[in-house]
């Protein structure tokens, strides 16, 4: 891991603040303190959640020895996830200052005047909400501890959390009961079309029949008068054939 001058300084000054509520005289020989250490690093999240979701991430340091104070940097994908602001949670007894950027939460966290240096398991908790879907692991980038003397001591054993998968969030349906209703309403629509198609289907078959008699009633007129015609037009023939027979003579 990689500890810039910038983050030691800040993490120095803040150590040495709390130091400061030590009381110690200025030269005082002070005993020889082991070095600050730590066993193991672990990230823990959870494996899904849903757009829109809050979660929490826990750092935790294991088998810790003479810890007085540390920073840690923890990166992420900002597209996916971000940080809540103030949702840090550390150990009691002491102070923690929480700087962000796009994609990291840097926390430095120290004790407090006489406070004794921390030892065994160490954690602390940070909360995320999920911003769109995706994919996310959460990577301590950066452990610096600092023992009660104010010396640093950078680590290098970096710690991943599995990956966070993000859902997209469900897309709510229509409220129900806000559909067409099944009851009475399309039953009297459809049974007054039906009734209306049988008027109409009823009407044209009356209607047809009355030709239909109509034509059947007239139909002897008809002939009976084509008949006639016949008759007249032979008749007219007979006579004017009889005309020029006549003249010829």
């Amino acid at each position: 891991m990689h500890h810039t001058p910038r983050r030691l300084v800040r993490l120095l000054t803040v150590a040495a603040a709390a130091l400061a509520g030590l009381g110690l005289a200025v030269g005082a020989a002070a005993p020889a303190v082991a070095a600050p250490a730590v066993t193991g690093v672990t990230v823990s999240a959870p494996s899904a959640v849903t757009a829109g979701d809050s979660f929490t991430v826990t750092v935790t340091l294991t088998g810790a020895t003479d810890v007085f104070g540390y920073e840690a940097v923890l990166a992420f994908d900002p597209a996916v996830v971000g940080y809540v602001d103030g949702s840090a949670v550390v150990p009691s007894g002491g102070f923690d200052a929480v700087d962000t950027a796009s994609g990291t939460v840097d926390l430095v966290y120290t004790r407090l005047g006489t406070s004794p240096a921390l030892s065994g398991t160490i954690a602390y908790t940070l909360t995320f909400t999920a911003k769109a879907a995706g994919a996310t692991a959460f990577t301590l980038s950066s452990l610096s501890l600092v023992d009660p003397a104010s010396a640093v001591t950078p680590l290098s054993n970096a710690a991943v959390s599995p990956a966070v998968v993000v859902s997209p969030a469900a897309v709510p349906g229509p409220p129900t009961g806000s559909g067409p209703s099944t009851g009475s309403s399309p039953g009297s629509g459809s049974g007054t079309g039906s009734g209306s198609s049988a008027a109409t289907s009823s009407s044209a078959s009356t209607s047809d029949d009355d030709l239909a008699s109509t034509g059947s009633d007239v139909a002897p007129y008809l002939i009976a008068g084509a008949v006639l015609v016949a008759l007249g037009a032979a008749a007219v023939l007979i006579a004017v054939r009889r005309r020029r027979a006549g003249e010829a003579r």
